[in-house]
């Protein structure tokens, strides 16, 4: 977790039911996993459960809030350029593959993808159309959204298609596609 509650027993509670859902979600999809099997395996009960969160995919939610927040962090310091945020996205989801599929799984409005591309946007937006004067603005953004949304593709294929390749595998392919089809 990367915001973690001041209360030591909200922090140790939530960071139960955070691992005993991860866990889970490591051998099946989240409509597959009941409140009661996380209450089980975390050792808190239904009661608490509920005091915190609606269903698991409430708590799935929290958790991509949670981990856009440790991304936006991370990203901070890195300049906005594509092609220096893609290998960090790319190891951001590599230590949190598990989380990331399931919101793969469960795409919705306002969940860690569509928070990301949100944040691209904002965070680099601006320098594309700096760097493509002869572009118009509409041009950009398609641009935009060609370019971020085929990065998306490539990570949830390698998520669910191609597990097993090492990240820096994963790297090397988006920042050679990302070459071939964006001008610098």
């Amino acid at each position: 977790m990367y915001v973690l509650p001041k209360d030591s027993r909200q922090r140790y509670t939530k960071t139960c039911l955070a691992d005993a859902f991860l866990k889970a979600l490591e051998s099946k999809p989240v409509s597959a996993i009941t409140v009661s099997e996380i209450c089980d395996k975390s050792g808190i009960s239904r009661k608490t459960f509920y005091k915190y969160y609606l269903n698991q995919f409430a708590l799935l939610q929290a958790l991509q809030d949670d981990l856009f927040a440790g991304f936006a962090e991370e990203l901070k310091s890195l300049p906005p350029n594509i092609f220096d945020i893609t290998p960090a996205l790319i190891e951001f989801v590599d230590r949190h593959r598990v989380l990331i599929r399931a919101s793969f799984e469960n795409w919705s409005t306002g969940g860690f993808i569509d928070q990301v591309i949100k944040y691209l946007h904002v965070t680099y937006h601006k320098d594309w159309e700096h760097a493509n004067p002869h572009m118009s603005e509409k041009d950009v953004e398609y641009l935009f959204h060609y370019v971020v949304y085929g990065l998306v593709g490539i990570i949830r294929h390698w998520l669910v298609d191609d597990p097993t390749l090492p990240a820096a595998e994963v790297i090397l392919r988006a920042d050679y596609l990302m070459k071939v089809s964006t001008p610098r």
